[in-house]
């Protein structure tokens, strides 16, 4: 199963006002869901949180492809365990099956 952030529209952009308060929106208020947050976060938190957002899906797909490639005995495709083991925990995190 990959992980997704299947609740929540896509893409992730942040604000900030002249007042200097910020904002996150989820997805794209002209193509559908979408979703906005207001909050007391500065820009630098609001970029970190969308990158983080926006990078989930596709980071999940990279690890999804690493642990494939690594347990399928055709490839000669090989991690160091503690590797391996970083990326099971990262999968689990993503809330992916390991």
């Amino acid at each position: 199963m990959t992980a997704r952030l299947a609740h929540l529209p896509l893409p992730a952009a942040y604000g900030q006002r002249p007042d200097g308060t910020t904002w996150i929106s989820f997805g794209d208020p002209a193509k559908g869901r979408h979703i906005q947050i207001d909050g007391p976060l500065c820009a630098k938190a609001a970029a970190d949180i969308c990158r983080a957002v926006n990078a989930f899906g596709p980071a999940a797909f990279a690890l999804e492809a690493v642990r494939s490639d690594c347990r399928d005995p055709d490839t000669d495709t090989a991690l160091a365990p503690a590797t391996g083991e970083l990326v099971e925990a990262a999968l689990a995190a993503m809330e992916g099956r390991a």
